[in-house]
């Protein structure tokens, strides 16, 4: 059964106008509405129209800067968007080169469209895509994926790396419950599950969608409380930086 495009958000994902003009033109002659169709020139752009926007699907470019397509497709993978991290994501390649294709199946990706776009496969791989079975939500099962990047090991490599105690200059530890922890705080010690698996190391900030995971998957990792800075008023940005 075809997926009804008419209803379909989707966020394109390139840095050349020209691709994305095509791109969105192709889209319209399928049916997808004109004001369904969001674009962003680089993974950074595109991270804060996700966390915005709300999309169905991604069709992203592989080569870009400073944020590349593997790291955008990470970022959302590890709940770093207001975005569902599951969310169906087929790439643009005009090479999908066997390492590129090996990190996209780690990250869960849903398929490579060859450029220059053809519209039917584009809507072939949208098709596909919408109508796979989803990968288990569970962001924090992603972070030791290396896209092999300068990016990835600015923002995700030292965070694992660096075993420093948190300093407490200002705020004191506080630890919370899950509803009483804000989008943004910074962890004083180690989140593990309950079998003692390391979900996100100290000196990590948590986001809305991780602390939604947490509470909605209780079962699942047995997080109750959270180690964090008193520091609730600060507490606003959902993005994990080292």
């Amino acid at each position: 059964m075809s997926v009804d495009l008419v209803r379909l958000r989707i966020l394109i994902v390139d840095d050349q106008t020209l691709v994305r003009t095509l791109i969105s033109q192709a889209l319209q002659s399928m049916g997808v509405r004109q004001d369904h169709i969001y674009q962003a020139a680089d993974g950074t752009a595109a991270m804060r129209m996700l966390d915005i926007r709300m999309v169905d699907i991604i069709l992203c470019d592989v080569q870009m800067q400073p944020m590349n397509g593997m790291d955008l497709l990470k970022e959302l993978r590890c709940g770093h968007t207001a975005n569902v991290s599951n969310l169906p994501f087929v790439f643009l390649s005009g090479h999908a080169d066997r390492s590129n294709v090996m990190m996209a199946s780690q990250l869960h990706a849903d398929g490579f469209v060859v450029k220059p776009p053809k519209p039917a496969d584009v809507e072939k791989a949208i098709q596909t895509a919408l109508q796979r079975a989803r990968p288990e939500i569970d962001p924090f099962s992603y972070y030791h994926i290396s896209t092999g990047t300068d990016y990835d090991k600015k923002v995700f490599g030292r965070l694992f790396e660096t075993r420093t105690p948190i300093a407490h200059d200002g705020p004191e530890e506080s630890c919370l419950t899950l509803d009483k922890v804000k989008p943004g705080a910074l962890l004083t010690r180690d989140l593990r599950s309950r079998s003692g698996h390391l979900l996100l190391p100290r000196g990590a900030t948590i986001s809305a969608n991780q602390l939604s995971v947490l509470k909605d998957y209780s079962e699942r990792y047995g997080v109750a409380q959270i180690f964090v800075l008193d520091n609730s008023e600060t507490a606003v940005n959902p993005v994990v930086r080292s």
